[in-house]
């Protein structure tokens, strides 16, 4: 059994996607962000960071005591590594290959859209320079992704945690993208919305928290 302390933001659906993906057996215990419930030490135990997602993984491979995880990417790698799918074999390219995207994701991704979105969101006057700033880093990362996805057909070349990590945070409503201009993302996001286990995670999501913005598949 695996615990997964979590809200449906764009890094807590990453790590529910990949759960479902390798269907493996584990519980939602839902964090309120909204309410501050990171903030708890029972909580930050868990994730010394106090952000979501985390997990502990009551049977780990080669330990006899629990283990518990913090940040999305580590999560990602580790259950992947741990059932031997969405990651191909250490000491391959192909493997450093996962790592690029995810880390670009983990780098870059996150770290710009979710300010451009909290500042076009939750700013209480409009703050020109900022969004101006980061809008065009949004309209940078779309494009670095569009000219992958013009060459291969998942990031990795293969389906794999890459895609997953970046998928929930292509939300071009929120970003002030508009998917016309990026054929490329376009298809990649229709292949996998139809995806039957990012269905279920994001309808896992909407269990949890049905308004949070992040659930939305334009």
């Amino acid at each position: 059994m695996i615990d997964l302390y979590y809200w449906p933001t764009g890094n807590g659906l990453k790590v529910g996607i990949l759960l479902e993906e390798l269907g493996l057996e584990y519980r939602v215990l839902p964090v309120n962000i909204r309410e501050g419930e990171q903030k708890q030490a029972a909580f930050q135990r868990i994730s010394a960071n106090g952000r979501i997602p985390a997990i502990v993984d009551h049977a780990p491979h080669g330990l006899i005591e629990p283990l518990s995880l913090f940040e999305s990417g580590a999560i990602l790698n580790y259950l992947a590594d741990k059932a031997g799918r969405f990651l191909p074999a250490a000491g391959t390219a192909e493997r450093q290959k996962v790592q690029e995207w995810l880390f670009w994701q983990v780098g870059h991704v996150t770290p710009y859209l979710s300010q451009l979105q909290l500042f076009k969101e939750k700013a209480p006057q409009p703050q020109a320079f900022a969004l101006e700033l980061l809008a065009g880093e949004a309209a940078r990362l779309y494009g670095v992704l569009e000219r992958r996805l013009s060459e291969v057909p998942c990031v990795a070349g293969d389906y794999s945690i890459a895609d997953m990590a970046i998928f929930p945070w292509i939300q071009p409503q929120r970003q002030g993208q508009e998917l016309q201009d990026f054929p490329h993302i376009r298809a990649w996001r229709e292949r996998l919305k139809a995806r039957p286990a990012i269905q279920r995670a994001y309808a896992k999501g909407r269990d949890v928290a049905a308004s949070e913005r992040a659930l939305a598949l334009q």
